[in-house]
């Protein structure tokens, strides 16, 4: 009959706007965020164990945590630093030495840097150690220059990765990064046997990793 609607279209008209309603709400709806990989440091991770200390802007050789925080697990992932304590001892080293992510040249001595601040010599062999970094050097090994490798690794944007293979492969630091834990004795070992050449702790290296250490569990 004119004038009415069946029930059968009014059926219909329902279930059409109960659809559209639903996909709207489902468009609407925010992506689930991705889990942050297994060994990967967070931002909120990353900005305890800097205690306050992070820069406020990304400017020359200063960098902010968040800016950092992707080339951070970047070479954490590419040099294996399996444990908490590798982790803990690479951050903590890198923030001691280069002021918290202020520097990325010795001040001094322009030759020494990247973010953990370490001698050309030290540098080099990590150069010679890495294929992957070769290539910024055509026709490497001759043309490598020991006082500009910090330099080119930092505008090839590898000043994060040094430090890191260092932490645990570099000369006679494999046994004893293994032992790396939550005991500043096992960090005090790794600093006098792998930074340091045998000879030296410093104390205040020694605190930073522990409050890193317990940040990034």
């Amino acid at each position: 009959m004119l004038g009415r609607i069946s029930i059968t279209t009014l059926a219909v008209i329902i279930t059409l706007i109960i659809t559209l309603f639903l996909s709207e709400t489902a468009t609407a709806a925010p992506a689930p965020k991705k889990p942050t990989p297994k060994g990967a440091i967070t931002l909120r991770q990353l900005t305890k164990a800097f205690a306050g200390n992070c820069p406020k802007k990304t400017s020359g050789d200063v960098i902010t945590c968040k800016d950092a925080l992707p080339f951070i697990n970047a070479a954490i992932k590419k040099y294996r630093l399996k444990t908490r304590g590798q982790r803990a001892a690479y951050i903590a080293n890198m923030a001691y030495e280069g002021g918290y992510l202020k520097y990325n040249h010795n001040l001094v001595n322009p030759s020494q840097g990247t973010r953990s601040i370490m001698p050309a010599v030290s540098l080099r062999l990590f150069v010679n150690a890495n294929k992957s970094v070769q290539k910024f050097w055509p026709g490497f090994p001759k043309n490598v220059n020991d006082l500009t490798i910090v330099d080119v690794l930092i505008k090839r944007r590898a000043d994060f990765e040094p430090g890191a293979w260092w932490a645990v492969s570099g000369p006679g630091c494999a046994k004893i990064a293994s032992g790396l834990s939550g005991s500043l004795g096992s960090f005090i070992a790794w600093e006098k046997g792998c930074i340091n050449g045998g000879t030296e702790t410093i104390a205040a290296r020694a605190a930073i990793y522990k409050t890193v250490y317990a940040a990034i569990k």
